[in-house]
């Protein structure tokens, strides 16, 4: 009987050591994200990648990013703000002499947190212990069409997000994607950056629903 006991108490104590490995990420930072997306469409294989800077708001419920791109020596700046607070996403391009907005219907929580239901798979260290990260994998649903096996990589102790895996389907089609964070800052130096609506958004009458999925929909995992 005594053996027993011992052993339920080390179960216990393994599942809330367990437990508490899941964590929270900073209130408040910016920093760069880049990533490569692999799909197959028709049966021909694609990829793409993206590169972003990004701030993350919990504070005020919002998530800005922010890319250049150049095309026949034309620069397009493309701004994505998600209002979680206010249920609404903001598409920007901005071109030379033109500029486009789309306003959707955010149906959707800023992330904030390692999710409640992912499995703590190990810890890992980089360089010489210079960085120690752990591991978690989960699987999030957002219908049959849109679902992914997810798994992230955070700095220990203070849980700053390093890289995520997401491998699933993305409006239907089979995705492969691999996203890497750098050049974490703690606070946002510039709010105005990443969140001011541009004019154009105001004027413009393009409201529609928030059906499909993008790259961008989960800045965070």
């Amino acid at each position: 009987m005594a053996t027993k006991s011992v052993l339920v108490l080390l179960l216990v104590a393994a599942a809330t050591t367990f437990a508490q490995k899941q964590c929270c990420y900073p209130i408040q930072f910016e920093g760069s994200w880049g990533s490569i997306i692999a799909q197959v469409q028709a049966g021909q294989a694609m990829t793409q990648t993206y590169g972003f800077q990004f701030a993350y708001d919990y504070t005020n419920r919002r998530l800005g990013a922010i890319t250049y791109k150049e095309d026949l020596g034309v620069m397009t700046k493309f701004q994505y703000i998600f209002e979680y607070s206010q249920g609404v996403e903001y598409d920007i391009q901005v071109k030379p002499q033109i500029s486009s907005c789309v306003k959707r219907t955010l149906n959707a929580t800023i992330a904030h947190c390692i999710p409640a239901s992912a499995t703590y798979l190990g810890s890992s260290y980089y360089g010489d212990h210079k960085l120690n990260v752990d591991f978690f994998q989960y699987f999030r649903s957002m219908g049959p069409s849109n679902y992914a096996n997810v798994t992230v990589t955070v700095s220990q102790g203070d849980c700053i997000p390093f890289s995520v895996v997401n491998e699933g389907k993305s409006n239907g089609v089979p995705t492969l994607e691999i996203r890497g964070y750098v050049n974490y800052t703690s606070g946002i130096s510039d709010p105005s950056k990443y969140f001011t609506v541009p004019s154009v958004c105001q004027s413009s009458n393009h409201e529609t629903p928030k059906m499909q999925t993008s790259p961008f929909d989960k800045i965070l995992p």
